[in-house]
């Protein structure tokens, strides 16, 4: 499917063609990135699918696995509030690198069947996430403004290396697949195991250190442009609190991005059943990546005539429908079909989504405030987690958080929309007009 929205456009053939035979700055900027990018969301996808059933085989009920689950969202959203500011200040570079350490440590600690060893791994993967969906993404925005690429060329970076992570992803899912039942999963003495499910994370700490040394060697540093010394998560909190399109885009993105973590976290214990075979998990997510692949194809298709504001009222619309279906049907695979439709939202969302917060959020703190973004997140995902939540019940919560996101896409489009129509009528009326409404 993916294959046919791409070769029915021309310029998504010759944008992909680009970055492999082309000369220009962009295709060699891109071609920069998109290795140290792609090989950090490799090592991310390698284990994703996997979390959950090696703690089951474990032995580790559903109550204690959300437990787990919340630690890792509970130090994504504690060290998140100051994470970003340190990137910032501290270069972007050395906190992707930091990411691949600190996710090289989370990796290790699965070999244990240990409860306190397994929340400690939890921790560091909840602080690598938030280094993962910041760092990279201001490193990219930053490089792009520095070496004056536009909107349209950032967006269609953006696009790229989601439907390159798409591609990792299904690579992964049968890598890992094919690793978990190379062996079974074996003790070796103290609480030690290897095998089985733990396979897929020793795969993903391989790749780590590629990504690590192709990020050391290859990547330049860059900072916040800050004006002064003084920036700090205060300063980011107040200056979202005071201009509404950074708050209006901080809701969107912490609404769907939580409702697509706890779908993260339900969708495999959604699709078993009773006395039926375990299913196969890395197939399944397979499957859900080459629709994620589709929806980053489907998102460059779009972009080109359609605002990037509107594509995203788009996402938030269907994804809340999806979420109403698996509410409303206990069929195993009707929710599957809901959850392959949401997955090719999952892919036109991170594109469009990382266009707009380049378009909207400052660059002296990019990293600080994408963090801040995953605060609310967190608190939200956490929330299901803890009161352990029937699949119904989570599904209800994700369908009203989803309702609150098509809200809020709504309102930043049409602030959008009336900021764009004052523009032409003058530069300094706009942005007089803009911060007012900010």
């Amino acid at each position: 499917a993916a294959c046919t929205v791409v070769s029915l456009d021309r310029s998504q053939l010759a944008s992909i063609r680009g970055v492999f035979a082309s000369k220009d700055d962009l295709a060699s900027f891109q071609r920069l990135y998109l290795p140290g990018f792609l090989l950090a969301m490799l090592a991310d996808w390698l284990q994703g699918p996997f979390v959950y059933a090696l703690y089951q085989g474990y032995g580790i009920d559903r109550e204690h696995n959300g437990y787990l689950f919340v630690a890792g969202f509970s130090a994504s959203a504690l060290f998140g509030t100051f994470v970003g500011s340190l990137a910032d200040k501290g270069g972007r570079r050395k906190f992707a690198i930091l990411y691949c350490v600190i996710y090289f440590g989370h990796c290790t600690t699965k070999h244990w069947n240990a409860f306190g060893m397994l929340l400690f791994g939890r921790v560091l993967g909840g602080i690598s996430t938030s280094l993962l969906f910041s760092v990279f993404d201001s490193w990219l925005v930053s490089e792009c403004q520095r070496q004056g690429f536009d909107g349209t060329q950032l967006g269609n970076t953006f696009s790229l290396a989601y439907f390159g992570s798409s591609v990792a992803a299904i690579a992964a899912g049968q890598f890992g697949e094919v690793g978990a039942n190379l062996a079974p999963l074996t003790k070796v003495g103290d609480g030690m195991f290897y095998g089985g499910y733990v396979t897929p994370f020793d795969l993903s700490n391989i790749v780590l250190l590629f990504c690590m040394a192709y990020i050391t060697t290859y990547w330049t540093e860059n900072y916040g442009q800050a004006t002064d010394k003084k920036t700090s998560s205060g300063n980011a909190f107040t200056l979202i609190f005071t201009q509404k399109k950074i708050l209006l885009c901080g809701l969107v993105a912490s609404s769907f991005e939580s409702s697509m973590f706890i779908f993260v976290f339900n969708w495999t214990p959604c699709l078993m059943e009773p006395n039926q075979p375990v299913p196969p998990f890395g197939h399944i997510f397979t499957g859900f990546m080459i629709l994620c692949l589709l929806g980053t194809r489907l998102y460059s298709y779009f972009s080109s005539t359609i605002p990037v504001e509107t594509i995203g009222l788009g996402i938030m619309i269907v994804s809340m429908f999806c979420h109403v279906a698996v509410f409303l049907f206990e069929n195993v695979m009707i929710r599957f079909l809901a959850f392959l439709v949401f997955e090719m939202m999952v892919g036109l969302y991170f594109p469009m989504m990382g266009t707009l917060k380049g378009d909207i959020v400052p660059e002296d703190m990019r990293s600080t405030i994408y963090n801040i973004y995953r605060v609310p997140l967190n608190v939200i995902v956490m929330l299901p987690l803890l009161m352990n939540f029937s699949i119904s019940t989570t599904f209800t919560v994700t369908t009203f958080i989803l309702i609150n996101a098509v809200i809020c896409s709504y309102m930043l489009r049409k602030l959008l929309k009336k900021q764009s129509a004052v523009a032409p009528q003058g530069l300094p009326e706009a942005q007089e007009l803009g911060n007012a409404q900010d």
